[in-house]
């Protein structure tokens, strides 16, 4: 299950808004969306990590790369087969510089808002420990 082919349209289904915020500029998020076919609409660029910073999601040099949390989420997305997308996304991939130099070692997180009220906040951990997708359509479905 990926976010532009399957949560988008369901989203949308329901009357429900997905925001995407990514580090880096606006075209950085341009080449993004192509390059994954992901809709431009719902990912904003936050080139000074103000989103990242606020919200005080993970960003130092151990937990990019030396936390255990990183193969253990590589090994369970190899273990149930979910590696399609992430292999086709990676072939085309071309490294670059984020405006920040520290934004390199962001990790992201997910979090669903009824308007000002947080529903569900989630930092990840370390580099591919993101959140369960199923675990937030239950969330945002079960919330009408």
């Amino acid at each position: 299950m990926t976010l532009a082919r399957d949560v988008v349209p369901l989203l949308a289904e329901n009357n429900h808004k997905l925001v995407c915020i990514g580090i880096g500029t606006s075209e950085r998020a341009q080449e993004f969306c192509e390059h994954v076919a992901f809709p431009v609409d719902k990912l904003y660029a936050d080139p000074d990590n103000i989103v990242y910073d606020k919200l005080q999601l993970i960003k130092n040099l151990p937990d990019t790369f030396f936390n255990p949390a990183t193969p253990y989420a590589i090994l369970d997305r190899v273990q149930k087969g979910k590696t399609d997308d992430l292999q086709k996304a990676l072939s085309r991939w071309k490294p670059w510089i984020p405006p920040k130099l520290d934004q390199g070692l962001q990790q992201g997180g997910a979090f669903i808002f009824q308007g000002s009220e947080l529903l569900y906040g989630r930092k990840d951990k370390a580099t591919g420990d993101h959140a369960d997708i199923n675990t937030l359509l239950e969330v945002i479905l079960g919330e009408k």
